[in-house]
């Protein structure tokens, strides 16, 4: 069942994403932007996709109270008395609502109702937000923080995805550039900003918390987010040393960028279907790659703190080392394949180094967990 939820979130968090980019990208005149053809099927399949998934949760909770209501009765208590239910039953009215002002305005398209489409489209983020777990944890000021994260999220995916897959032509590029830079940066600071504030409210210790699925997973997203930030400053920066030249083709790195944030998706996907941790080590609910990592098991109401050694250094002198790497490797115009290796690498070394200076203990007790 937790592969079905994962692969529902995901399917969720690009659905939303390809619909924000598509009616953003209808709003921006034909001078700011490279020609992009979305077939509409790929709207609809996104819009209806979204009721479906997010059905996942229900089904949860319908499995485990089957056994003592029926199914009828069972589902009517989980869309009456659950946040779960009220977020599915709002998002289902919206779906309809959006899916009938796209039928009716097809062939009359114009900025009003594209405005009308963003309108419910954010509502729906709003009603998706209301089931998730800072919600629950952190009531008004969890589910505001959810929904900006999300909300900022959905925006810089879905442009990058229109102009990444379904861009005709490069014209216009440099043009692009000038406002979905600074957009991506916005993007970027609300979903740094939001994410600092969620992981405070939904993980009471953070090192600590990288012992658990959730709290690992999110730090694996943490660190996929360095290179990120290299490419979106090569995509913004050095990629106008390169527009100039002959065969250049922009849509490769906004590729690249898509594809890590598409990543990055996936592992929040995984990391949202587990428990959050305590702000201690809970011997019961601790990740499998952590424990591979350590040296010895772990015991009940152990901490995690940092302690800087010579495996820390040399690894974060890597880390600079493959940025650098990077850097060059655009500006020389390397094959793709090695501007994505020197990423991964990047981030590897980051994470263990970042693995290598912290430590689990109890009061005067302290254990390295590197092999």
């Amino acid at each position: 069942m937790i592969v079905v939820t994962i692969v529902s979130q995901f399917i969720l968090f690009v659905s939303l994403s390809i619909l924000m980019g598509a009616f953003i990208m209808r709003l921006i005149p034909a001078s700011l932007k490279p020609d992009i053809s979305l077939p509409t099927k790929w709207i609809y399949a996104s819009l209806w996709s979204i009721p479906i998934v997010t059905f996942a949760p229900i089904l949860q909770l319908l499995v485990i109270l089957l056994k003592q209501f029926g199914l009828f009765p069972s589902l009517l208590k989980i869309v009456m008395n659950y946040q779960v239910g009220h977020s599915w039953l709002a998002t289902v009215v919206l779906t309809f609502i959006l899916a009938a002002l796209l039928l009716v305005s097809e062939k009359r398209a114009s900025h009003l109702f594209t405005v009308i489409y963003l309108f419910i489209l954010t509502a729906m983020i709003a009603a998706i937000a209301f089931a998730s777990h800072a919600h629950a944890m952190g009531s008004t000021a969890g589910f505001f923080i959810d929904f900006i994260h999300l909300f900022a999220f959905s925006i810089w995916v879905g442009i990058l995805l229109q102009v990444s897959f379904f861009a005709t032509s490069y014209d216009n590029w440099e043009a692009f550039l000038k406002w979905f830079s600074p957009t991506a940066i916005a993007a970027l600071t609300a979903v740094a900003l939001s994410g600092v504030l969620l992981t405070e409210t939904i993980v009471p210790d953070y090192v600590t918390g990288w012992s658990s699925p959730y709290g690992h997973w999110l730090f694996i997203k943490h660190v996929l987010l360095m290179p990120l930030i290299f490419i979106i400053f090569a995509n913004g920066v050095l990629i106008k040393l390169q527009l100039s030249k002959p065969n250049f083709n922009p849509t490769i790195w906004t590729k690249l960028e898509a594809a890590l944030l598409l990543l990055i998706l996936l592992v929040t996907a995984i990391y949202s279907e587990h428990q959050p941790p305590m702000p201690f080590v809970q011997t019961d609910n601790v990740s499998l790659l952590f424990q591979w990592m350590l040296s010895m098991p772990l015991e009940n109401g152990m901490t995690g703190h940092f302690q800087m050694n010579g495996t820390g250094v040399i690894f974060f002198i890597l880390t600079a080392v493959f940025i650098g790497l990077f850097v060059v490797s655009f500006i020389k115009r390397a094959p793709l394949i090695i501007s994505i290796l020197l990423c991964l690498v990047m981030a590897l070394c980051f994470y263990i180094g970042i693995m290598s200076i912290t430590v689990f203990n109890f009061i005067g007790y302290c254990i390295p967990h590197v092999h």
